[in-house]
């Protein structure tokens, strides 16, 4: 019987676009709460590469909503993404999450309790509240170059950072729609 429901869960959870959630979407903030979302975003990506990118991307999100706030140290953010540079040769360890090797970027979603949240890359997260408190978006050194290095890099951070923020499903632009019904925003920006 338990399979069965993982084989009927694990769809609908990806096909509704957004990390389902039982009570409140981040951590500490409320439902349709008229408070922006609070997201601290650190860079330990050491300054080179990929430094530029990040800070366009938040730049970007930011843009598009009164709703969401960031800011660049974790005191009193709902949720905190940590973005790190890596390379297929040396992976990261991961908790709950298969590496996905090859991927140009990818991002781990964890609740409070530090279960996984996000599928895939997560082994499916049958005990996640969908209640984001951390994210850890990662980076691949391994893009290779072309034109326009630098659009290409924040447009997968955007995608990585939607993940972050709770949407399993969206293309690499940002997704307000998706956000604003996710948290309560009623479509509003």
């Amino acid at each position: 019987m338990a399979a069965l429901l993982l084989c009927i869960a694990a769809p609908a959870t990806i096909a509704c676009g957004v990390i389902p959630f039982a009570e409140d979407p981040a951590f500490g903030y409320a439902y349709g709460s008229a408070t922006p979302l609070r997201v601290a975003v650190i860079d330990d990506t050491g300054g080179g590469d990929w430094s530029p990118a990040v800070d366009a991307a938040i730049a970007t999100y930011a843009a598009t909503s009164a709703h969401l706030a960031f800011q660049r140290d974790a005191a009193a953010a709902n949720i905190v993404v940590t973005v790190h540079e890596y390379s297929d040769s040396a992976p990261p360890a991961l908790r709950g999450y298969l590496f996905p090797f090859n991927a140009g970027g990818f991002a781990a979603i964890y609740d409070p309790a530090g279960a996984a949240c996000n599928f895939p890359p997560s082994t499916l997260p049958l005990n996640c509240t969908g209640q984001i408190a951390t994210a850890e978006i990662y980076l691949n050194d391994l893009i290779p170059p072309g034109a326009d290095m630098e659009g290409r890099r924040e447009r997968l951070i955007l995608h990585e950072l939607g993940h972050a923020l709770g949407l399993t499903r969206h293309s690499p632009d940002t997704d307000i729609a998706q956000l604003a019904e996710r948290y309560g925003w009623g479509g509003a920006n």
